[in-house]
């Protein structure tokens, strides 16, 4: 009587299990295969995109100065992008650019950046300035162009 139990004597959980296992093992058999053939790359449209980003102590004449990755709190400071200028300017016209502050993961900031000669600057106040790690992005809509982070360090440091 040695042999092969009727199927009748298989607990169903079993089976379930085994077929679940049997069509996974397929599966990744069968992606894995899939995998190793070419990919096709879909070229994106060209954007702008930015050539100079810098948070800085002020701008003068249009030029950042006090350009550094450490400041000191209760200072005012600029972030500074110069925009490139490729085929697609009229994005420019389409949504505005937005600057967001950041210190850590903490939204500090948003402002509508002033855009004149493909340039876009935004300041934050002195008051808002607190000692910790900081970032500011420059966005318009959905789409992220660039990111700069930045120390604050205490003022009597």
């Amino acid at each position: 009587m040695g042999g092969i139990p009727p199927l009748r004597y298989i607990r169903k959980t079993a089976l379930i299990i085994t077929v679940v296992f049997l069509s996974f093992f397929i599966h990744r058999t069968y992606v894995n295969f899939e995998s190793d053939s070419p990919e096709i790359i879909v070229d994106a449209l060209p954007l702008l995109s930015p050539e100079q980003s810098v948070v800085c102590r002020n701008v003068v004449s249009g030029v950042p100065l006090g350009v550094d990755s450490v400041f000191k709190e209760k200072t005012r400071l600029y972030f500074y992008s110069h925009l490139s200028s490729n085929d697609s300017i009229a994005l420019l016209d389409t949504l505005p650019f937005k600057q967001i502050w950041y210190l850590g993961i903490d939204t500090m900031f948003i402002e509508l950046c002033q855009t004149n000669a493909k340039i876009c600057i935004s300041s934050i106040a002195p008051h808002l300035l607190r000692p910790g790690e900081w970032s500011v992005d420059l966005v318009q809509g959905r789409r992220l162009w660039t990111t700069r982070q930045f120390l604050v360090e205490p003022k009597g440091l």
